[in-house]
């Protein structure tokens, strides 16, 4: 008898078997005499369309709603990833498997994944649960020993389940009912809408904000040691701004000419601040967000990567910036693999010191430990420089919990002249501490950013000081600023502060904010994705649309309120501590009141809903947008009658795949149409002669229109896309992945650095994710090289045998 392990990816299924032994490569799976050793590509089966339940729920209409299923159906996600799928059902079903090792990501979303394909395979094997913080051998081995019983991980499993049922009956029912009534499509959902919410609600503050000037003072004085700056604030200090400039003059002119002063306190102490906690997601993405500009899902990637394929960090998704005690004996050995780089070598201690509870606490642990690098070798890895980036903030962070903390000499002076105080402060650094790591790497200050520190001349108490000079400051109020990634992620994971309700800002604080930090990364691109959000440079600013959406939706559905409650039950869940089947029936119970609210709103013909052109009329030029049954010519009442309608042949088609009909002539595959015999079919839509759309077949080696036309299209799979598994084909140039239509870049050009690259590498290089050495590649200089292709980040690039 053989135990199955099923992972999340490939890579992990690689990692695992390098540790387990030898193995055979058979389809979709390795095997050895022990193990079976496969894997998913994420998710492969989901939850059911309302279609699926009742065809009639195709159609989106408000007297159908709300759906809620008695029992909620699983399906295959379909396309590529349907093979594999297969192979799975296969193993799990084996007469030679005895037990199941579940080794999916360990947290909410990859037991759910492990899950689904289990219940939906119908297997009722034993399981055990393999949890993994890092994917180095050593950590994989240890994870091994300590397998735990897939039961104890049931609760973990409700949790996640009854999420992705609670947010698809809000989801579902709350798109299609808003939609419906006010004729455009809406998309809600339980952690997006609020989100949004915190966009559009910062963006009216900013629109309605009027900008009004003020005036400070200084003064400049003069003493026995050096001259020093003062700003002036009322005697009992609350507030250093006056609001007429008549006001501003007459107290500098009268200080002016009193012409002396003295320094009434003086004050003098040391500051510290210690090195900041180690990194969770949330933090890494705030910090490279302000320090190169990424978003919160590249941060995401790129750390991924670091973790799953060099294994140079610990499993990114965290919440938590500590470490466990079981981890401080391998704190050594980690420090010890930084110094083979040359940049880290002068900043590792010679001894590890004792860290205290600010950054071992197993009290603050709850899935995985903070972010931190692994015992491997960085010297060995070949990074590209975003990776180098993120990989140098963690560690560094990590580094500095070993320094002691910087120390500063502060000195707060209290001028007084012609009875009006001014106020001064100095800051000198005594010990840089675990601030040398960062000399020449700290990020920019913000423009607007006042700097009321200078260094002060000797000073002493009850010294008489000479004013040099003292003059109004005109300046204006400014309104908030626009949010950046890195605020967003900081303001729902404080989402608290956004509400007056103290005991619900206690339950946001203990489940987190909202979202979780694996999650807000992929809810802003999704807010950007369906039109809610758009980047101006780093600022996130919602549109119209966006802004009409939170107008109509009710307070409940916007509020941060809302979804914490949902993390907050859900963690009970996780705990054992609630009740599943009582929560889902208050779910239910608000399903039904927010299609009631939309059902009885009136049409929201007086806001202004987006009508963004999808692009332009094939016969007569004008936009096309968006109507209720279809994506019609702005020009219709000048008889232009050119549509795509919503729906062909039984399939729901995007605005997204509308305006790719429209800019490229062609969509990309489409998946689930259905022929008059009922049996579904997959194609892709053309715009053929005089605007009509057509089908074609590319999967086959001859495509059909729906006149009966033919042309030739389609060859074999060289093998699955390592950005999204899709199928990767050849064309003239190279061997390019089938989901370019939908925005997926990976190519592997046919030549490279003046070498021929052919379909038995290029099938070499999707399987194994890397070539043998290949010999002649040509340099810029027209030297020859040789080197292997590998897969990274999506991108293939050379690695370079190393030379002793």
């Amino acid at each position: 008898m053989k135990t199955l392990v099923i992972t999340e990816k490939p890579s992990v299924a690689k990692d695992i078997a390098s540790v387990l032994g030898r193995f055979e490569s058979k389809d979709g799976y390795l095997e050895n005499n022990e193990y079976l050793i496969s894997w998913a590509f994420g998710h492969l089966v989901e939850l059911a369309d309302p279609s699926e339940y009742d065809p009639a729920l195709t159609k989106w209409a408000l007297e159908t709603l709300p759906i809620i299923p008695d029992t909620f159906k699983l399906t295959e996600i379909g396309g590529s990833s349907a093979k594999q799928l297969r192979v799975l059902k296969k193993l799990l079903n084996s007469p030679e498997v005895s037990q199941v090792i579940n080794a999916c990501d360990a947290g909410r979303e990859g037991e759910l994944i492990f899950r689904r394909i289990y219940r939906y395979c119908n297997c009722r094997k034993p399981i055990k649960r393999l949890w993994l913080s890092e994917t180095t051998p050593s950590a994989v081995k240890a994870a091994f020993t300590a397998l735990r019983d897939g039961r104890e991980y049931n609760n973990l499993a409700a949790a996640a389940e009854a999420r992705s049922q609670a947010d698809w009956l809000v989801g579902i029912n709350g798109t299609r009912a808003f939609s419906v009534r006010h004729n455009t499509v809406l998309s809600v959902g339980r952690v997006q809408t609020p989100t949004l919410n915190l966009v559009v609600s910062r963006e009216r503050e900013i629109q309605n904000f009027v900008s009004k000037p003020y005036w400070e003072v200084y003064a400049v004085f003069k003493a026995n040691g050096g001259t020093y700056r003062g700003k002036w604030f009322t005697k009992a200090g609350e507030t250093c701004k006056l609001i007429s400039s008549q006001a501003a003059k007459t107290l500098a002119d009268k200080v002016a000419r009193e012409g002396v002063g003295k320094i009434i306190t003086l004050m003098q102490k040391e500051a510290k601040e210690q090195p900041p906690f180690l990194f969770n997601l949330n933090d890494l993405q705030k910090e490279a967000n302000r320090r190169y500009g990424y978003t919160a899902q590249q941060t995401l990637d790129i750390a991924q990567a670091l973790y799953e394929k060099h294994k140079l960090l610990t499993y990114p998704r965290t919440d938590s910036r500590h470490l466990s005690t079981a981890m401080v004996a391998t704190l050594a050995g980690r420090l010890s693999a930084l110094q083979n780089l040359p940049g880290y070598k002068g900043f590792i201690p010679a001894e590890v010191p004792v860290l205290n509870k600010r950054y071992v606490d197993d009290a603050k642990i709850t899935d995985h430990h903070a972010i931190i690098p692994t015992d491997r070798n960085p010297a060995e890895v070949r990074l590209n420089d975003q990776e180098e980036k993120i990989y140098d903030l963690v560690v560094r962070r990590f580094i500095s919990i070993f320094y002691p903390e910087a120390r500063y000499a502060v000195t707060e002076v209290v001028t007084q002249a012609a009875g009006e105080n001014f106020g001064s402060k100095g800051k000198v650094e005594l010990a840089a501490g675990w601030k040398v790591l960062w000399r020449g790497k700290q990020e920019q200050k913000e423009d607007d950013e006042e700097q009321e520190d200078q260094n002060l001349p000797p000073l002493s108490q009850g010294e008489n000081v000479v004013v040099s000079r003292a003059e109004p400051v005109e300046k204006q109020t400014k309104p908030p600023k626009r949010f950046t990634e890195a605020t967003l992620l900081a303001a729902m994971e404080s989402a608290g502060r956004f509400t007056e309700d103290r005991e619900m800002a206690e339950v946001l604080k203990e489940a987190g904010g909202i979202g979780t930090p694996a999650t807000r990364a992929a809810i802003i691109e999704r807010l950007i994705k369906v039109g809610y959000l758009v980047r101006e440079k780093k600022s996130l600013v919602p549109t119209p649309k966006g802004m009409t959406l939170i107008d109509l939706v009710p307070e409940q559905l916007k509020s941060v309120e809302m979804t914490a409650n949902w993390e907050e039950v859900l963690r009970r869940i996780e705990q054992g501590q609630e009740n599943t089947m009582a929560w889902m029936k208050s779910i239910c119970e608000y399903t039904r009141e927010l299609v009631e609210l939309a059902r009885n709103q009136e049409t929201a013909a007086g806001i202004a809903v987006e009508k963004k052109a999808l692009g332009s009329c094939p016969l007569c030029g004008r936009d096309v947008v968006e109507t209720s049954k279809g994506y019609g010519c702005s020009g219709y009442q000048e008889g232009c009658k050119f549509t795509i309608w919503k729906e062909i042949a039984g399939k729901k088609i995007t605005p997204k795949q509308a305006g790719d009909l429209l800019s490229k002539g062609k969509t990309g595959i489409i998946k689930g149409f259905k022929g008059k015999s009922g049996k579904s079919f997959d194609a892709v839509l053309v715009l053929g002669e005089g605007g009509k759309i057509e089908f074609t077949f590319p999967d086959r080696s001859q495509s059909t229109d729906n006149t009966g036309r033919k042309s030739e299209a389609g060859s074999n799979s060289l093998g699955k896309c390592p950005i999204c598994g899709r199928d990767v084909l050849e064309n003239s140039r190279g061997f390019a992945c089938t989901g370019y239509q939908e925005g997926c870049k990976f190519t592997i050009w046919k030549e490279i650095s003046g070498k021929k690259i052919g379909i038995t590498a290029a099938r070499e290089l999707l399987a194994k994710g890397r070539t043998g050495v290949l010999k002649g590649f040509k340099s810029k200089a027209g030297k020859e090289f040789e080197a292997a292709l590998v897969i990274s980040n999506g991108k293939v690039e050379f690695e370079f045998t190393r030379k002793n």
